[in-house]
């Protein structure tokens, strides 16, 4: 049970902590708290982080060890999947910013920007 509290305690401190810094204008967002399918033929990451700077994914991990940068637009989306968009490349550093974040509603994101 701990295991499972402890992703959750720090994802709901980095939001905390994010929402007293002054609304992103350099186009950083994060999304925090997802489940990652970063491509078919990896295993999913629980609770992670992906970061997206200029339209391009900056890092992706899991929370334990990808930090949440200070100022950066945030996504929660603990009880969420974030996955690759249909034909589109891995999710990995270096890459265009395209995902599709499933949830009760689905989003998508393409160049570091939400169209849906």
């Amino acid at each position: 049970m701990m295991k499972l509290c402890l992703p959750v305690v720090a994802v709901l401190l980095a939001l905390s902590a994010a929402g007293c810094s002054s609304p992103d204008t350099s186009g950083l967002k994060a999304i925090v708290g997802a489940r990652l399918i970063a491509a078919p033929d990896r295993q999913p990451i629980e609770y992670s982080v992906v970061v997206i700077e200029n339209g391009k994914f900056r890092e992706v991990g899991p929370q334990a060890t990808v930090p949440v940068p200070k100022g950066a637009e945030l996504t929660r989306g603990i009880g969420m999947t974030i996955e690759p968009v249909p034909g589109g490349g891995p999710i990995e550093p270096g890459r265009p910013a395209d995902l599709v974040l499933n949830g009760a509603t689905q989003r998508v994101m393409r160049d570091g920007q939400w169209v849906r």
